[in-house]
């Protein structure tokens, strides 16, 4: 039996039908086989990797070895490349990039090949022979992480445009329309290094069970993501609500600058002007931030609305600057390999400007970077999330590779998180940046906007200047004192008054302090995250680094983030653990610092209290409908503050007291 799964159109699809094809040129019967399967994945979506997009992916098992016609000689996993007397296939997984290009579009370097694609008129080459081996690698860690690590996957290139005379001489992992199916096979004893058993061959590409269990779909890897309303209502805002016209002439012409405290929308309209430009102009955008927890977020938005990242039609990508910069230092040579990377990041950004400075990396080197290396850094417009938190070296480095007028920075004003603001001014020709502000709030409604800015004002933040939004009426405060940590049941309650309407534990969002992180436990989940499981919820637990990699992709998950990585998310209702903590963490910061205080007129202790409450207002911006501010039952300048804020709004902030 053969199955075409997913797409049904386009070049994908028309290579999928090929295969089939093959197939059963090679086994006829393969067709009416109940003992025999092969599933045939087009456009394939691995949610939550780096690479997420895969042309086709080809699963066969074969209830009993097939014989296969023996072509070329096999290079076996030990000993001397052989010519085998017999040779059969048992199972394989390909992983098949699909390429349409004819002889003129494509060019080997030997047996890498690379692929011609013309973006702004101006001609580009791909290594596609690294692309797919790229995602080959990929594929397997999402396979991993469904407990199927035991799969050997080979990776593979079609080129329909392409016959075999015009490929190089074998072996490489390139493949032409006219190649039949025991081509295929063929090229796989090349080299996928099988194991020899005298002078015969049997292809197996892992044990027979793990195969039951990927063409099952018993592990989920098949499954379509599901968006929730919140998820509906965000794709809508991205894809349908547009920012000024003037604003997205600015693009690629003059940098901009977009002001505002949390909640205005400053990320919203970066993904707006992303897609604007992708899908009017198919041009390719870059979205950096630190926050490996809104990579997460933001990629989920993007993979709901099917955005590519491709060379050939543009897109959008979001990465973290550290990924972005590790990725350009080893391009150029800076860093020979990824150990103790970000031990040493600021070494190896002093030694990146230093060769820059003394023109040991020249302005060709930079411009080799996107002709060599498209799909990395061959990026038309560069958008920066919370710019504020830049060093001035990676401001530095970020315009000596793609220029000013290129970049479009989102400015959080006070939500800083480095020593200093970053100035992305200075250096700039006059007339050449663009700064606009942003007030309204777009995220809360009226009475959570209403909340936090009297919070702000009880904590002594007398230039809070976020103007509720009046066409989004409603929102309700909850605050808890004492124990909310281990009462998941609240938890629970609240999940279900957020599903009665329309909304899924993935559009809530859990903050937990750093004492709530428990990095060596077993499962790796916070405190908080743990009981929730415990009593029988579903969670993404992205306090976990090598959670934080991928995104939620079941709307039955509430996140849990640490508060330092609660910027820019967003949630229908947010739960904050222990905020009053996180005031005694961030305080304690700058008083246990190094830091000067520069203000003469104040001390370092009002400096510490300064920058814990701007702290606080970022968790307490992050909920649309509902928030819940849970704090001790001791005393604390929050807790002080909280209870001014619950004496003048009684009618939509509840305060409940738990021993």
């Amino acid at each position: 039996m053969i199955e075409i799964i997913g797409v049904k159109e386009g070049q994908e699809y028309e290579a999928a039908l090929h295969i089939r094809r093959l197939l059963l040129n090679v086994w006829p019967d393969l067709a009416q086989s109940r003992r025999d399967r092969v599933k045939i994945f087009v456009g394939f979506k691995m949610y939550g990797q780096a690479v997420e997009d895969l042309d086709l992916v080809v699963v066969g098992l074969l209830g009993e070895p097939r014989e296969f016609a023996v072509e070329f000689k096999f290079y076996p996993r030990e000993g001397e490349p052989f010519l085998p007397r017999q040779a059969w296939v048992k199972n394989f997984a390909l992983l098949i990039e699909v390429k349409s290009h004819d002889a003129g579009g494509v060019h080997f370097d030997d047996k890498v090949a690379s692929v011609r694609y013309m973006r702004n008129g101006t001609a580009k080459w791909e290594c596609v022979t690294e692309k797919n081996r790229i995602q080959m690698f990929e594929f397997k860690k999402y396979l991993a992480r469904h407990g199927l690590d035991r799969i050997h996957v080979q990776d593979l290139i079609l080129f329909t445009g392409l016959r075999e005379v015009d490929l190089p001489e074998r072996p490489h992992n390139c493949i032409a329309n006219d190649a039949s199916f025991e081509r295929y096979l063929n090229v796989l004893g090349q080299i996928s290094r099988p194991h020899r058993n005298g002078n015969r061959v049997t292809l197996s590409f892992g044990p027979d069970e793990a195969f039951e269990g990927v063409l099952a779909g018993k592990f989920g890897l098949f499954e379509a993501i599901e968006p929730t309303p919140l998820d509906r209502r965000r794709m809508d805002i991205v894809a349908k609500k547009s920012v000024p016209d003037e604003w997205l002439d600015d693009l690629g012409k003059r940098q901009t600058i977009l002001r505002g405290r949390g909640g205005v929308g400053k990320t919203v309209n970066l993904l707006q002007m992303a897609y604007r430009s992708y899908d009017q102009r198919q041009e390719r955008s870059l979205l950096l931030t630190f926050n490996k927890a809104l990579v997460a977020d933001l990629r989920r938005t993007m993979a709901l609305l099917g955005v590519p990242r491709s060379v050939e039609n543009g897109g959008i990508a979001i990465e973290t600057a550290h990924g972005f910069f590790g990725r350009v230092m080893l391009a150029l040579g800076v860093i020979s390999d990824y150990d103790g990377f970000l031990e040493d990041f600021e070494l190896h950004k002093a030694n990146l400007i230093e060769f820059l400075q003394t023109g040991a990396i020249s302005n060709d080197d930079l411009l080799e970077l996107g002709r060599g290396s498209p799909a990395d850094f061959d990026w038309d417009l560069i958008f920066v999330d919370e710019g504020q938190d830049w060093p001035q070296d990676e401001i530095d480095i970020l315009r000596r590779i793609f220029g000013t007028e290129r970049i479009t920075v989102s400015d959080g004003v006070d939500q800083f998180v480095r020593d200093g603001v970053a100035d992305w001014i200075t250096g700039t020709a006059k007339g050449s940046v663009q700064s606009r502000r942003l007030k309204r709030s777009m995220r809360m409604k009226s009475n959570i906007a209403i909340f936090a800015s009297d919070v702000a004002q009880a904590l002594g933040i007398l230039d809070w200047d976020v103007e509720p939004n009046s066409d989004a009426a409603g929102g309700r405060v909850i605050i808890v004192e004492g124990d909310l940590f281990d009462r998941p049941q609240v938890l629970r309650d609240l999940a279900g008054e957020a599903l009665a309407l329309g909304n899924h534990p993935v559009d809530m969002l859990a903050c937990v302090p750093p004492s709530m992180v428990r990095a060596t436990s077993d499962d790796g989940l916070c405190s908080a995250a743990d009981h929730y499981v415990k009593s029988g919820g579903r969670v993404w637990d992205g306090t976990a680094r090598d959670v934080r990699e991928f995104f939620a992709s079941h709307r039955d998950e509430l996140r849990f983030v640490q508060y330092d990585s609660c910027r820019g998310l967003e949630a229908w209702t947010s739960i904050n653990f222990g905020l009053d903590q996180l005031w005694d963490y961030k305080f304690n910061q700058v008083l246990l610092s190094n830091r000067k205080n520069d203000d003469l007129l104040t001390s370092k202790e009002e400096s510490a209290a300064a920058h814990a409450a701007r702290w606080i207002m970022i968790p307490l911006t992050r909920a649309m409908d509902t928030i819940v501010v849970n704090v001790g039952t001791g005393k604390s300048v929050l807790k002080s503050a909280l209870m001014d804020v619950h004496g003048k709004r009684r009618d939509f902030v509840q305060w409940i007291v738990n021993t």
